[in-house]
């Protein structure tokens, strides 16, 4: 067994109250919260990443294919389905889902109160995973493509401002031009993502109901649509759907990421990983002189052991092994405690969702918690490299005690 590591070990472990064991004991408590700190940052910020990410996304699709031409306001512009290009689509590897969908503005009427809303219409083999997993009230209509569908889905902010409830229809205007057409839809659904720039604004419809809408031709009613909604298995490979799908189509087409679409909510996120960056460098100092501190005082303390040690022939390199495996048991006592509290608090929030947010600020009404345990691990190691470097800079001083001066600190 190495002198230093047995050395250190009694020193660090001994069952006897000792000034060293309770400098050891604050040490891994400091280096502990430092570690705490980094893993809950992280894991918050991949949090608010992915649930921005996954909800806006939700919404629109990780791509959005529509038309170049003028429309007004924010309805689709038409043009006829091309199966061909779907099927194509759909055999790009990352590419999960691609549905057609329309974007058609309406007003609508309840017995006192008029509002604008945007409808979204989709076919019937829609993915309604998301708008299931935030559904409130009600149920997920059920679309077929042989019969026009009145059933729609409202946000919980809409349905408060009509004032309805699942299972209340209401009047649904139309105005095209000097055309008005009603509808009389049925509410069957309430959901509430959270996003209230998006719920503020939009519905959920049949997309054959709307396709007879927007169109007066009903022959080819069926085949129009005013978009494609394109989902990704992994969004990280965005950017290589896109290059994939742009030959399938002409000029007239634009190509989207949810991020172009919708800059302003991940430049919100860019704020706060700066945010979150210098937290965690400031963690990383604050640990790094911690363990250099009470490497020093270990010094201090033990200079008598130092001397008595060079006086019997042990050179400054072995004794420094005592001081670097002390900083290395500090280091890896800090881990395993910061991790624990961090990995258990993190449990604690997603399971219970004990510290709450104010959804119109931040998209979700709860802190969230992401961190892959790759990631997991890169911050361990990372801690341990950097701050075991670090404990070379005090151990330096042993070299330059002399046991003739040490007596002095006995």
């Amino acid at each position: 067994m190495q002198l230093g590591y047995y050395i250190a070990k009694k020193l660090s472990f001994s069952k006897q109250q000792s000034f060293t064991k309770s400098i050891t004991v604050l040490a891994i408590a400091a280096v502990s919260i430092s570690i705490c700190v980094v893993i809950l940052a992280f894991g918050i910020l991949l949090g608010f990443k992915k649930e921005i990410r996954d909800k806006v996304s939700g919404y629109a699709g990780d791509i959005s294919i529509s038309r170049y031409q003028l429309a007004d306001g924010s309805e689709s512009n038409l043009f006829s389905v091309d199966s061909a290009f779907v099927a194509a689509a759909k055999n790009i590897p990352g590419v999960e889902t691609i549905f057609p969908f329309i974007r058609k503005q309406g007003i609508l009427k309840s017995d006192s109160t008029l509002e604008g809303i945007v409808l979204k219409a989709v076919p019937a083999n829609y993915d309604f995973s998301f708008y299931q997993k935030h559904l409130k009230r009600g149920k997920i209509p059920h679309y077929t493509d042989t019969a026009d569908s009145y059933h729609i889905m409202l946000s919980e902010y809409t349905a408060g401002i009509m004032d309805v409830d699942t299972g209340d229809k209401l009047n649904l205007y139309f105005l095209d031009n000097t055309d008005v057409r009603r509808r009389k839809p049925k509410v069957v659904g309430i959901f509430n993502t959270g996003l209230q720039e998006f719920d503020k604004y939009f519905a959920i419809a049949h997309l054959r109901s709307i396709q007879r809408i927007v169109t007066s031709d009903y022959k080819t009613a069926y085949t129009k649509a005013g978009g494609y909604e394109v989902r990704i298995a992994d969004y990280t490979k965005t950017a290589y759907a896109q290059g994939k799908i742009s030959p399938l189509l002409d000029y007239n087409y634009a190509i989207s990421s949810v991020e172009e679409l919708y800059p302003v909510m991940f430049q919100w996120l860019d704020i706060v990983d700066n945010n979150v960056i210098v937290i965690i460098v400031l963690m990383f100092i604050v640990a790094i002189i911690n363990i250099i501190t009470v490497l020093l005082i270990l010094i201090i303390d033990r200079i008598p052991m130092i001397g008595l040690l060079k006086s019997m022939g042990s050179s400054s390199r072995k004794i420094m092994g005592i001081f670097h495996w002390q900083g290395l048991f500090i280091l890896l006592g800090g881990l395993l405690v910061g991790n624990a509290v961090a990995l258990g608090g993190a449990y604690l929030q997603v399971e219970y969702n004990l510290i709450g947010l104010d959804a119109d600020t931040y998209y979700m009404d709860a802190v969230p918690f992401t961190l892959p345990s790759a990631y997991l691990v890169l911050i361990n190691l990372g801690a341990l490299a950097v701050c075991f470097v670090f404990t070379y800079i005090p151990v330096k001083i042993i070299s330059s005690i002399q046991p003739s001066e040490s007596v002095k600190f006995s």
